[in-house]
């Protein structure tokens, strides 16, 4: 399960957070982790710490039950108090519409798939190393397989967090919230290696602005995901190769878990294209009215500042899970015609 929505906070300062779960929970504000208390387990608490200035800041609640018995309870302790309190509902608002239209007949609670994609064999090496050709053509690495702190810091943050590590030749996200481009980006080609574990969920965001307290309050997202083993790969919308909530692939052409993935990104104005292992998973334009329908039928729809950029930073996913990223390397579109 997941609960998504704002903390109204009125008194800066640190507030302590207690998560009781049975089985496994998570407390993400601002696109970082505060609780992780993950795994099989009884009725239990435990507590973390964050430091929120006065405003609304976007939180998440992931919760799974396995078997028998269930209990989610979340508290807080507000700064100059001396004990935990259930958050109260009037410190928390919802991003989803108070009321949203239903037309009447048979409904889908999401679009499912009906096809598998043969892609065939994992990307061949060598890896993170440009060609004479693809240097000529304007090509840059934005990950050398060495090291990523010249190219990418947490979100809202100087550094590369260190919870993002490079073992053997990857980029892998191991904690510290999602990370970003030092530089930003208008139009470009954009190619990247990914691969999860198990159960395994991440996203590659772009045209992402530092203004609220999660990069996909900006930026439209591609899903990362084990369709398989995940289960938000039930829905298309949601699963590996869609434009996030608002654009599903015509069919499942990942690879799955423990399996190399290679994705492309192309943006040029405000036309976006996904491809998947080769086969193309969204086509879309931004602002067209098409576009507009998706997002106000969407979570998105309260998020002002959602796809309004045209140009941001490029930013790579912390959703809890270990995800492994390689190949990254872009080109600048800004001049080129399109084609």
């Amino acid at each position: 399960a997941l609960v998504d929505g704002s903390f109204l906070v009125e008194i800066p300062g640190e507030y302590a957070f207690r998560l009781s779960s049975d089985d496994g929970s998570q407390l993400w504000i601002g696109g970082s982790m505060v609780i992780n208390h993950d795994g099989l387990h009884g009725a239990e608490a435990k507590t973390g710490v964050a430091t929120l200035t006065a405003g609304a800041h976007p939180f998440q609640v992931k919760f799974f039950e396995h078997q028998v018995s269930e209990k989610l309870l979340l508290e807080w302790r507000v700064p100059g108090e001396d004990d935990f309190v259930v958050v109260p509902k009037t410190a928390m608002q919802s991003q989803w519409p108070a009321k949203r239209a239903i037309t009447s007949g048979t409904k889908r609670v999401a679009a499912a798939f009906r096809e598998k994609h043969d892609v065939g064999p994992e990307p061949s090496g060598p890896h993170n190393v440009l060609t004479d050709g693809q240097i000529a053509e304007g090509w840059t690495q934005l990950f050398d397989g060495e090291q990523a702190s010249s190219a990418w810091r947490g979100y809202r943050k100087d550094e590369l967090p260190a919870g993002w590590v490079v073992r053997d030749g990857a980029l892998v996200r191991q904690g510290g919230g999602d990370i970003i481009t030092r530089e930003q980006f208008d139009d470009f080609d954009l190619y990247v290696d990914w691969k999860v574990e198990k159960g395994g969920n991440s996203g590659i965001f772009f045209n992402g602005g530092e203004e609220g307290g999660a990069i996909w309050e900006t930026a439209p997202e591609m899903q990362i995901l084990d369709n398989a083993g995940h289960s938000d790969g039930v829905s298309a919308l949601q699963s590996a190769g869609a434009n996030y909530a608002l654009h599903a692939p015509p069919v499942d052409s990942s690879r799955g878990a423990g399996k190399w993935n290679r994705v492309r990104i192309r943006v040029q104005g405000d036309h976006v294209q996904y491809w998947l292992n080769g086969q193309k998973t969204a086509d879309y334009v931004i602002g067209s009215d098409d576009w507009k329908a998706r997002v106000a039928g969407s979570k998105f729809t309260h998020m002002p500042m959602y796809g309004t950029k045209s140009k941001g930073h490029i930013g790579l996913q912390d959703h809890g899970d270990p995800v492994s990223f390689r190949n990254i390397r872009i080109r600048r579109l800004d001049s080129q015609p399109e084609s």
